[in-house]
């Protein structure tokens, strides 16, 4: 029997969120995709869905509402739903993904998008009012550092219920005890390396590494011929060296000027990066001259066959110079990365 699950990633993310689901779970089955939501069915065991790289956060579904009205009887919808929820089930899961151990406190995490005639205060309240009535007594609300999450999740006209599966570690990687101004998230970084087609055989270069970030990603997500990361700065370096030891993978690392790397012409097979947005890190004036020599180096040193993973927020300017240097974008994914639009360019020479 196939039970309800959502994940939770990035705004954007969620068909490839899914299909690293689909690709490791091969029975889940998709129900619907909401705003950084991919909500599915699936008989795996709730344990296997939190080994999942590209998604935040995991959870069980107590309830899935279409087409909630905005008014002020929501609320009693919302009541209702969570009255009539199969509660023990969801625990069960919860339980199984946390080695057996039974919760002692709980609490209510309400998100809304959009608006409503009520505040998300309110539809919490609503939530925490039905489960206050089938919660088993020992177990006790708190305000914060709950063992058992029951998230409330508004947008649309949907809503889902559900019980928190994962915790913080899924998307705030232990080994990344190093942080630099705009360091990717980890998510976004193991996403980009499952669009570039991962193989046993890669060998993978990021040249503007930061903390290390991608290439740690890729490194977890499967087996790899060779790593090479560098970075311009040797603060980036030392701290990338750190996060991946800390990851316990084998990465190579070196401080070097990604428009002349030093390396040889064809000598990698793929090239994962986040570009300099102009931003934290450099300005919008500077992205064109910069943008132009490192496509005129990456095309050097990538084998032909290879493919290129690029993250910016300048699309508009990286998508023009790079079909002015007679490459193909084969998939852009845009998606929301610190509340601003960022694309995400899979592209192969032409």
């Amino acid at each position: 029997m196939s039970d309800l699950f959502y994940a939770m990633t990035m705004p954007g993310l969620e068909t490839l969120a899914f299909s690293e689901i689909r690709a490791t779970i091969p029975e889940s089955t998709l129900v619907k995709f909401m705003r950084g939501i991919a909500l599915f069915r699936t008989s795996a065991l709730p344990e296997n869905l939190l080994d999942l790289h590209t998604t935040e956060d995991v959870f069980a579904a107590l309830a899935h509402i279409k087409g909630l009205r905005r008014g002020p009887d929501a609320l009693r919808v919302l009541h209702s739903a969570t009255l009539n929820a199969d509660l023990s089930s969801a625990v069960a899961s919860w339980r199984r993904g946390h080695h057996g151990a039974r919760p002692s406190t709980w609490r209510v995490v309400s998100q809304m998008v959009g608006s409503y005639d009520f505040r998300r205060v309110d539809a919490g309240q609503a939530v925490t009012d039905a489960l206050r009535k089938s919660m088993p007594r020992s177990m006790r609300l708190v305000e914060d550092d709950a063992d058992l999450e029951i998230w409330l999740w508004l947008g649309g006209g949907d809503v889902l219920i559900g019980v928190r599966l994962s915790d913080a570690t899924m998307r705030h990687r232990p080994y990344k005890r190093e942080h630099l101004p705009a360091s990717l998230r980890p998510t976004v970084a193991a996403s980009m390396s499952w669009l570039s087609q991962p193989t046993d055989d890669d060998i993978v270069l990021d040249p503007l590494c930061g903390a290390g970030t991608i290439l740690i990603e890729r490194a977890l997500l499967g087996p790899v011929k060779q790593a090479l990361g560098g970075d311009i700065r040797d603060q980036a370096v030392n701290l990338a060296r750190r996060n991946a030891r800390a990851a316990d993978v084998d990465i190579s690392w070196k401080r070097w000027d990604a428009r002349t790397l030093p390396l040889e012409a064809s000598s990698v097979t793929r090239i994962i990066t986040n570009l300099p947005f102009g931003k934290q890190i450099g300005t919008r004036e500077d992205n064109e001259a910069l943008y132009t020599a490192l496509i005129r180096e990456f095309d050097r040193v990538l084998a032909p066959g290879g493919l290129m993973v690029s993250l910016t927020s300048e699309d508009r300017l990286w998508d023009r110079i790079i079909q002015e240097h007679g490459w193909r974008t084969q998939k852009k994914v845009v998606f929301v990365v610190l509340g601003q639009p960022a694309s995400i360019f899979v592209s192969e020479r032409a």
